[in-house]
């Protein structure tokens, strides 16, 4: 399965600010591109990651346990781009 990383960072950023809007403006991106991104995660997942029934989302216990390996896999990414960065200079 392909995740984007726009989608995993926009799941990551939504979790810590507690809302799609500030996550967006975070990223400098349109509320519904956040919105978007990670509703296309979920269904790639096959697993809802946000309780949206109150005003702000909230993490579900999927979304919790899910919240640490996407910070490992966007970590990894930032190593990988910066030894790919080294080894080419």
């Amino acid at each position: 399965m392909h995740y984007s990383p726009e989608a995993l960072q926009a799941f990551v950023e939504a979790a810590a600010l507690g809302s799609f809007s500030a996550a967006a403006r975070k990223l400098r991106k349109s509320q519904s591109t956040v919105s978007t991104a990670i509703a296309n995660l979920e269904a790639d997942l096959a697993l809802t990651l946000f309780d949206r029934s109150a005003r702000q989302p909230v993490l579900t216990a999927a979304g919790r346990k899910v919240l640490g390996h996407v910070q490992a896999i966007l970590a990894a990414s930032e190593r990988l781009d910066a030894l790919s960065i080294q080894l080419a200079g």
